[in-house]
């Protein structure tokens, strides 16, 4: 078979190749005029679609317009004046730069381009349809430049038919627009579609009314402003509230150097820095403008330009991960417990509750009556105070049920009394060990928080309710704390600080506990043995599927250390594995804490609710556990008020 020769294609074939790269849809025209009118300085830029753009874009600028001479070249291929060599493609500080948008897009549609520069009697105008050029007319319009995009794709059907609905198409030109009205605060965009308005955005809102525009009030509202500072590089720009999280991506907007770009890496900095803000599968919202040196990043990557390549991309990752996490500490994130809201609602009186009013053998005590004759009434268990939740087995002896504090270690640190039906004392005590969540630095004095003034905790300001929540009177209004969160949030702290200070402290067990596993989880425990070893968890392999326990943090000996270990594995094959070492010490360090901490329907003793209590002020971040869960929600004294109907 005879190869065919080589030969030179056509300029309307080459054409229509291009625009194959830089025309996807209407969105990406309208991507593209617009950033020439930016280029152009203007102030004001129209957007006019007929059906989502497939039969008409019209662009008009105020810009600095295209002299007469000049319109053939604008439908040249590789025409720019943003571009003299090279060397500036690593200096880029415009929007386009390659002279492929208007010579691509003619090659697919019938384009008009009318212009007249500021301080020209006239204007003029030329006419291109598929790649075939009219002469240069004269055109009487106003300064500035004015564009139509008429049948996109006509001339390639099969092309036209990939495109989507018009609501769709329409969609994505919103987006596009989104993204350049962010990028650009002090211009003022129209845009409107069959003839009626989609958005106004005047060149005085700035960027914070913008973002409510586009996202809403409630996007607006959680907003918190970030600045790292004037620096080589430098981020700026708003992150949200955790509560705003989202389930996708969407609204994390990033720019650089007045760009919008996407980067997984940038996104993955954004997301560590809400990391134990933010529940799995959630998403922060953020929009962050970069400011780096045009040398210091390439956008010369993708023919859309929407990935580009930092010099740097560590440092530029490690800026923008320290920006949003600082500003986040500053802010005091408790959310607000929220009241369904029933509209339309006409409030009338309750209706009675459905007690049972038969007799009772004796005359009922009166409400008011001293507390000894009520006292003296048969009341049920529950009501009694009674303990029905089951207390877990000591570990110094089987089946033992002797009432402890839940946050001692052994039956010794506990200080308690047995409870009704126990052995009484242990004939075998375990060691005692210190009590877990007194283990912080003391000061000079031996004061366990130095330089810390904490308020005694007044009886009964504080209940704790279903064994599982604490209920905190506070000046805002009442504040419900879970325990278990509160807890696994400090113990991860306690962790992680130790870690860091090289001081975590680690009981070594006297014989090695073996832990049988299957293939895969053994292989997967030992793979990461180094890592477990920093936290106090010192696995060997003993053989077979069987590897060895031989040491556990002693911060976390409340719970026995295979179950801490089991844990630990249970992550490890539940979740993907992270990037980096860091992330991964990360991850085991919350699951370590959250198998540790108190659980739901563990009873605290008012001494235990105080202690928990004062710790959680010596938290860096109370409000949310290392899983994004909240540890607390704050119900205001204006819901309660609204709630009784005082407002």
């Amino acid at each position: 078979m005879t190869m065919p020769r080589i030969r030179q294609l056509p300029p309307d074939v080459v054409a229509k190749i291009a625009a194959g790269e830089v025309v996807e849809r209407p969105a990406s025209v309208v991507k593209e005029l617009v950033e020439n009118a930016i280029d152009a300085n203007a102030s004001r830029i129209d957007i006019d679609l007929e059906q989502g753009g497939t039969e008409l874009i019209r662009v008009v600028d105020d810009g600095g317009g295209i002299p007469a001479d000049e319109l053939p070249l604008a439908f040249a291929p590789h025409a720019t004046s943003k571009l003299e060599d090279a060397d500036d493609l690593f200096d880029l500080l415009t929007m386009g730069f390659r002279g492929e948008a208007l010579a691509s897009i003619a090659g697919v549609a019938q384009v008009t381009l009318q212009s007249r520069p500021p301080g020209q009697p006239t204007g003029a105008e030329i006419r291109c349809n598929n790649s075939q050029l009219s002469e240069v007319r004269p055109w009487g319009g106003s300064p500035g430049t004015r564009i139509e995009v008429r049948h996109l794709f006509f001339s390639i059907p099969a092309r036209k038919a990939f495109l989507k609905s018009v609501a769709t198409e329409l969609g994505h030109v919103t987006e596009v627009v989104t993204r350049l009205a962010l990028a650009n605060p002090t211009v003022h965009i129209v845009l409107r579609h069959n003839g009626k308005l989609v958005y106004e955005i005047p060149g005085a809102a700035g960027l914070t009314d913008r973002i409510g525009l586009f996202f809403g009030g409630d996007v607006q509202d959680a907003l918190y402003e970030i600045d790292s500072g004037p620096n080589v590089m430098r981020v700026r720009g708003f992150v949200a509230d955790p509560k705003c999280d989202r389930g996708n991506p969407k609204l994390q907007y990033l720019f650089v150097n007045g760009r919008w770009f996407r980067d997984r890496s940038i996104g993955h900095a954004l997301q560590e820095a809400y990391r134990g803000l933010l529940m799995t599968g959630r998403y922060a919202v953020g929009f962050l403008f970069l400011d780096v040196p045009a040398a210091a990043v390439d956008i010369n990557v993708h023919p859309q330009k929407h990935e580009v390549r930092f010099r740097e991309q560590s440092s530029v990752y490690a800026l923008v991960r320290s920006a949003v996490k600082a500003r986040l500490l500053k802010e005091n994130l408790v959310p607000l417990l929220k009241v369904p809201e029933q509209e339309a609602r006409e409030y009338g009186p309750l209706p009675p509750p459905q007690w049972d009013l038969s007799p009772p053998p004796a005359a009922a005590p009166n409400l008011f009556s001293p507390r000894r004759e009520i006292a003296e009434r048969t009341v049920p268990p529950w009501e009694a105070g009674t303990d029905l939740i089951p207390r877990p087995p000591l570990q110094g002896g089987e089946g033992e049920k002797e009432e402890r504090s839940v946050f001692a270690a052994t039956s010794g640190s506990g200080g308690s009394s047995p409870a009704p039906g126990g052995r009484g004392e242990d004939t075998n005590p375990a060691p005692a060990v210190e009590h877990p969540l007194s283990t912080l630095e003391r000061g000079p004095g031996g004061e366990v928080f130095p330089n810390i003034s904490l308020p005694s905790l007044p009886p009964g300001s504080a209940l704790q309710v279903h064994d599982s929540y604490i209920v905190l009177e506070t000046p805002d209004g009442m504040l419900v704390i879970d325990q278990h969160a509160l807890h696994e949030r400090i113990l991860y702290e306690q962790l992680r600080r130790r870690i860091k200070d090289g001081k975590l402290e680690v009981q070594r067990l006297l014989i090695p506990e073996p832990i049988d596993l299957t293939a895969e989880h053994a292989a997967l425990v030992l793979e990461v043995a180094d890592d477990l070893a920093r936290l106090g968890l010192e696995v060997s392999d003993f053989g077979g599927n069987t590897i060895l326990l031989g040491s556990y943090p002693t911060l976390l000996s409340r719970r026995p250390p295979a179950v801490i270990l089991k844990g630990v594995i249970d992550h490890l094959l539940t979740k993907d594995r992270p990037p980096s070492k860091e992330v991964l010490l990360d991850h085991l360090l919350a699951t370590m804490a959250c198998k540790a901490a108190v659980k739901a329907g563990d009873r605290l003793t008012q001494e235990e609710i105080a202690h928990l209590l004062m710790l959680r002020q010596m938290a860096d971040d109370s409000h949310h556990c290392p899983h994004g869960r909240p540890t607390s929600l704050l119900f205001s004294r204006q819901q309660l008020d609204k709630q009784f109907g005082r407002i």
